[in-house]
């Protein structure tokens, strides 16, 4: 399991931070600390959520492949 902490000095740095993250299949894990520089949030990512997100990405790529070729 992997573990990711962002920290930003305000909450809308800190929301533009984790949308970043969350197509590579991170997870929100907690609520968002506050300490003496800002904001923070902490993120989990499994092994198995790297593979699903790659084979998701494939059958993307696939049946973008698949339209092109019944449209020409």
């Amino acid at each position: 399991m992997e573990y990711n902490i962002i920290i930003a000095p305000d909450l809308e740095g800190l929301a533009s931070e984790v949308a970043g993250f969350l197509p590579q299949g991170w997870r929100l894990k907690g609520g968002i600390l506050e300490h003496g520089e800002g904001f923070a949030q902490q993120l989990v990512r499994q092994p198995k959520d790297i593979v699903r997100m790659q084979q998701k990405q494939l059958r993307k790529d696939s049946t973008k492949q698949r339209r092109t070729r019944w449209i020409q």
